[in-house]
């Protein structure tokens, strides 16, 4: 893989152990869950509606932080080899989904939370392909 930058490069290192030891631990759904309490208590007019739709579990959460992830990992990587290092990405989502019932009790294997990280694996990758294509026509 063609690196741009190790700056980005250690940012994306970075990001993906972070989140691995994040979905690996117990806090993940601790921190969440208060987060989610927090928007209901706070403004629970504007809130509840949107709180109440939302999937159960926090399929939500891991497309937030694997997005995330992916953007740093769009910074590190070249254009052309943006595709392979989000598949990469993704397969990696899937092993720390699968290795998730080792390290922590509170969580397990569930089909949601890889669809979340798809989510977010994915709307980076348009995110990013709409950006190419803005560039390109300049």
């Amino acid at each position: 893989m063609v690196l741009r930058n190790r700056a980005y490069s250690a940012g994306a290192i970075v990001a993906i152990v972070f989140t691995t030891a994040l979905m690996w631990s117990d806090t993940a759904i601790s921190w969440w869950s208060g987060i989610i309490e927090f928007a209901l208590r706070i403004n629970s007019t504007a809130t509840q509606e949107v709180l109440d739709s939302r999937p159960s579990g926090d399929a939500d959460l891991h497309a937030l932080v694997w997005g995330g992830c992916a953007v740093a990992v769009g910074f590190a990587v070249n254009w052309k080899k943006l595709l392979f290092a989000f598949v990469t990405l993704f397969g990696w989502t899937v092993c720390v989904e699968i290795a998730q019932p080792w390290f922590t009790t509170m969580r397990s294997r569930q089909l949601s939370d890889l669809l979340g990280n798809c989510v977010g694996i994915m709307s980076v990758l348009v995110a990013a392909e709409i950006v190419k294509q803005v560039r390109v026509r300049r």
